[in-house]
């Protein structure tokens, strides 16, 4: 466990808070105030800082089995239920399929990972925070978890940091990061690329790029489209029970889900989405712009509803990723061009 501190508002008898050390990223140290400042200096607060490279972390994550992984992004909440995937990062493959969680990861923009105590009616939980010290993840353990495997996540909490492993490395494959940016930045600007580099743009700063030059793009497709058609759009498609590829958007990390979609259901600007294991929660109100966009996928071009906040991130990204039938394929391709109308 790494170091504790204690502060002088710390009372007596409570344990040192635990710090992530000299080479720590998190904004802590500047007096910022995040989900992680409130996490350890929250009364009785139990747990372990596990260094500096969640990513790092992260790829721990199936060792965990059946767990409970969250994501939220500004107006989006999603939760999933099953096993992690092994978590990818920039340049590597859209990965997903039904009963497992699915996390597309940019090292760069991730900060520290923590592991909780239970406490109350929370179970234990690792965090994963983006580099402003916010959650970008949290998986909770459910009674048919691992928990010799989460236990041991905080042994050796200095095998975790930063300068112990390369954020760019996938499953042993080295990425050409620098080739892959300029095929970002290609994307970003002529809207010329495949689906992953359009999940990369928005993993890159959290889309806002890409926003600022979405209406650019119009001639080739991209529409703006009021958020009540895209909310018909996801209500029409629960009732075909069609499969989509879900993704939430949160900084420095993408969870994704792919099933077939059973309900969607809105009421006064909030809808809920169920998909098979997976609940997606979105609150219109906060969403300042939807729009529909396209993109290279296995069947050639693809549609995609992309959601923004009010700060110019995208929060959720609904598109058709892998191997689907023809058939779902075409009746995406006709639901997404009605949309944008």
């Amino acid at each position: 466990m790494p170091e504790g501190r204690r502060d002088d508002s710390d009372p007596p008898g409570r344990p040192p808070r635990p710090t992530c050390g000299e080479q720590c990223s998190c904004p802590r140290a500047s007096g910022a105030s995040n989900d992680l400042d409130t996490l350890l200096a929250a009364p009785g607060f139990s747990g372990a800082l596990l260094g500096s490279d969640a990513a790092a972390v992260a790829a721990h994550l199936p060792s965990l089995g059946h767990v409970v992984g969250v994501t939220v992004a500004g107006p989006v909440l999603m939760n999933d239920v099953g096993t992690h995937e092994p978590p990818v990062t920039v340049g590597g493959p859209i990965r997903c399929r039904a009963s497992r969680i699915s996390l597309r990861l940019n090292p760069a923009r991730l900060g520290a990972a923590l592991v909780t105590d239970p406490a109350a009616d929370v179970p234990p939980t690792l965090r994963l925070f983006d580099a402003a010290g916010n959650t970008a993840h949290a998986t909770y353990l459910t009674e048919s978890s691992e928990r010799l495997a989460f236990e041991s996540l905080s042994f050796d909490a200095s095998r975790f940091a930063a300068s112990t492993v390369s954020p760019r490395l996938i499953k042993g494959t080295s990425v050409d990061t620098t080739a892959h940016r300029d095929d970002v930045a290609s994307w970003a600007t002529s809207f010329s690329g495949d689906q992953i580099a359009q999940f990369d743009a928005v993993l890159e700063d959290g889309g806002t790029q890409r926003l600022r030059s979405l209406p650019r793009a119009r001639a080739q497709g991209f529409a703006r489209v009021e958020s009540r058609r895209v909310i018909a759009a996801f209500e029409h498609a629960a009732l075909l029970g069609m499969p989509m590829t879900i993704a939430t958007t949160a900084p420095g990390c993408v969870q994704i889900h792919h099933d077939r979609l059973d309900g969607a259901r809105e009421h006064r600007g909030t809808m809920v989405i169920a998909s098979g294991s997976c609940r997606a929660m979105i609150n219109f109100d906060l969403v300042s712009e939807c729009w529909v966009t396209w993109s290279d996928g296995v069947w050639g071009r693809t549609g995609s509803i992309e959601l923004y906040d009010r700060r110019g991130h995208c929060s959720l990204l609904v598109t058709q990723t892998g191997s689907v039938s023809a058939e779902v394929f075409v009746a995406w391709h006709q639901l997404v061009s009605d949309v944008a109308g």
